[in-house]
C-alpha cells in the first residue's frame, strides 16, 4: 500500500481537477485512462447479465475496467474481468484496508492479484461512511475516459458518477431498461439527455472506439464467452430460461 501525491500520479490524470492532493494505491494504476462501469447496488439479474457482459467486453478489448467495488453492478463488473483473467480497478469510499462491503474483500484481493489495483483518497483505518461514497465517485470519473452505466435509480449513486463525468468532459453511455422499472429510470433519463444508449456488447466496443479510438487489442469475439455465460447462467438465482431471455434482450438492446 502506497501514499502517492499529486505528481507521482499518472501523467493522463495531469489538470484533472477531481483529484485529491493524496491518493493511496494498492496494486499498480490503470495504464491508461479506462472505462467506469457503474450501476446500482439493488441490480436486477437483467442488469447483472449485461454488467456481466459489458465488463468482459470492455477488458477484453484492453481497456481498464474502473469501478466502485460496491453491491450490484460494480460488484458483477469487477467480477468479470476477475473471471475473463483480466486486471480491473476499484475506488473505494474507505482505507484500503476496510474493503466495503466485506463480501467483497476476496474479489478486492484478486483484483490486485491480476493486475489491477484498489485506489482511495482515505488514509488506512478509514472506515466507511455514506458521504465518502459520492465523493469517491469524483475520482472513479477522472480516472475513466467514459462512463457506462448499466442500471441506476434517479438518486442512484450512478448518477452522481456520470454527472461528475460530464463535468470532466468525459463520454456517458447509458443502457436502456424497462420505463416501469425504478432501477431503469436514471438510464433512461441520461439517454433522453444525450447520453450514448448501449445496445449490446459489440455495439458498447464500436461506441467507445468512435470515442476513444481503436481498443489498445482486439475484442474477444462473443464466441468466446459462451463457456463464460454458462457459468453466470448457473450463478443466476432465476430460472434459465428467464437468464436467456434477458441475456439476449440485453444484446438486442430491447
Amino acid at each position: 500500500m502506497t501514499a502517492l501525491r499529486q505528481e507521482d500520479i499518472p501523467s493522463y490524470l495531469e489538470g484533472v481537477p477531481a483529484l485529491p492532493a493524496k491518493l493511496w494505491l494498492k496494486g499498480a494504476f490503470p495504464p491508461r485512462p479506462g472505462v467506469a462501469i457503474v450501476g446500482t447496488r439493488r441490480s436486477t439479474s437483467y442488469g447483472d447479465a449485461v454488467a456481466d457482459l459489458l465488463g468482459r467486453a470492455v477488458s477484453g478489448a484492453g481497456w481498464p475496467v474502473i469501478s466502485g467495488l460496491a453491491r450490484g453492478i460494480d460488484g458483477v463488473a469487477h467480477t468479470a474481468c476477475v473471471e475473463a483473467g483480466e486486471p480491473g480497478w476499484a475506488v473505494l469510499g474507505s482505507g484500503l484496508d476496510i474493503v466495503y462491503p466485506r463480501q467483497n474483500e476476496i474479489l478486492a484481493r484478486k483484483l490486485v492479484e491480476h493486475g489491477g489495483g484498489l485506489i482511495s483518497e482515505y488514509q488506512p483505518g478509514t472506515p466507511p461512511a455514506p458521504f465518502r461514497f459520492p465523493a469517491r465517485n469524483r475520482i472513479i470519473a477522472a480516472f475513466s475516459a467514459a462512463v457506462v452505466v448499466v442500471e441506476a435509480a434517479v438518486t442512484g449513486g450512478a448518477l452522481i458518477t456520470a454527472r461528475l463525468a460530464l463535468e470532466l468532459g468525459r463520454d456517458v453511455l447509458a443502457v436502456p431498461g424497462d420505463i416501469n422499472r425504478t432501477v431503469s429510470e436514471g438510464c433512461n433519463l441520461l439517454i433522453r439527455d444525450g447520453a450514448h444508449p448501449v445496445l449490446g456488447s459489440e455495439d458498447l466496443i464500436e461506441t467507445l472506439t468512435y470515442i476513444l479510438g481503436p481498443p489498445p487489442r482486439t475484442p474477444v469475439p462473443r464466441a468466446a464467452w459462451v463457456e463464460d455465460v454458462e457459468k453466470f447462467i448457473e450463478r443466476s438465482e432465476v430460472p434459465v430460461g428467464e437468464t436467456l431471455a434477458k441475456l439476449t434482450r440485453s444484446e438486442l438492446g430491447i
